[in-house]
């Protein structure tokens, strides 16, 4: 199942969260581009750690802004949830959606991820 996200580009000051399926995305100031660059990231990494969909509560993506002045994005930080345990996988992606770091939350087990 391909997860799909609307690209927002919001002012500097305007924030807002949009729900679609599985995927919660919060924005400010973000482009298309590099959102749908890093759900497309987040949808890979769940599909090369072979991560079973059913298992999967939800999808959270958001970005990372910068500090200072010009509070651009960063990086993002996605949170995959699962309906058969408490905490998330969490997958920090860098600017070019590399991944920084990836670890679970709680008691959920991710084979080949860290805690």
């Amino acid at each position: 199942m391909r997860l799909s996200i609307l690209a927002l580009t919001l002012a500097m000051t305007l924030a807002a969260t949009l729900t679609m399926g599985l995927i919660t995305v919060t924005a400010t100031s973000v482009s298309a581009a590099p959102i749908d660059e890093a759900n497309a990231k987040v949808e890979a990494v769940i599909n090369d750690l072979g991560i079973d969909r059913s298992r999967i509560k939800s999808i959270y993506l958001a970005p990372d802004l910068g500090a200072g002045r010009n509070r651009s994005v960063q990086s993002y930080t996605g949170w995959v949830a699962f309906n058969d345990c408490r905490g998330s996988l969490v997958i920090d992606l860098g600017v070019v959606t590399q991944v920084r770091t990836m670890y679970t939350t709680g008691d959920c087990i991710v084979p080949g991820v860290s805690r």
